[in-house]
């Protein structure tokens, strides 16, 4: 039984302002950056990318959709038959340690039908019921307490016939792991990593280009 990774980068990239997924961090893209890592833990790795747009890097290329699940379903469609376990991720998180990788692929192998990383909240978050677009300013609605949330990252481990199952069954969601609970499925949460940035604005990837040094230090 082998692990495939498949990364999504078949998105418009709108609030970054374009194709984030090629912007450049320490000296790679940040595709190839986490294409490169992906590819340390898993046996192979599939590369979604959006549709005409050329690939001659590692991995398999795939075809991205108008949906996120969609993309992640052509993912999935090339992977090979003895493919047991795929750990999903995307391009927008460059900073995930080959260790995290390590981490939810484990859990699956331990029993669980998915495992993603999750890092505690320390703010409460905020429902906001109203925005205003031009002066990004909200209405607050509902507060959720910190106190047993977590923020949950990339990547994410799954057993390949139950991610499969759920997206069978349901149509979208958020994310996958989404997906496997809502069809009756086992998801654990591993420890996450306060490095492991979400790249989705321009800002955000001066974070990340910030942090990069302790990154490489983490992944030692």
């Amino acid at each position: 039984m082998s692990v495939w990774g498949v990364v999504l980068a078949g998105g418009g990239g709108t609030r970054f302002g374009g194709l984030k997924q090629f912007a450049v961090l320490g000296g790679q893209t940040l595709l190839e950056r986490v294409v490169d890592i992906a590819a340390e833990s898993c046996d192979g790795v599939v590369v979604v990318l959006p549709a005409g747009h050329p690939w001659s890097g590692k991995g398999v290329r795939a075809t991205g959709g108008a949906t996120r699940a969609e993309s992640v379903r052509s993912g999935l469609a090339v992977l090979p038959g003895d493919a047991g376990i795929v750990c999903i991720t995307d391009a927008a998180h460059p900073l995930a340690s080959p260790g995290l990788y390590r981490r939810v692929i484990d859990a699956v192998r331990a029993g669980a039908d998915a495992a993603l990383p999750g890092l505690p909240l320390t703010d409460a978050v905020k429902k906001i019921e109203t925005v205003d677009d031009e002066n990004l300013l909200g209405l607050a609605g509902a507060t959720t307490p910190a106190g047993g949330s977590v923020s949950a990252q990339m990547p994410m481990a799954f057993s390949l016939p139950v991610l499969r199952r759920a997206h069978e069954l349901i149509a979208d969601a958020v994310e996958d792991s989404a997906m496997v609970a809502a069809a009756g499925g086992r998801v654990v949460v591993v420890p996450g990593e306060a490095i492991n940035v979400h790249v989705t604005t321009q800002a955000e990837l001066s974070v990340a280009q910030a942090l990069l040094p302790l990154s490489q230090a983490w992944s030692q």
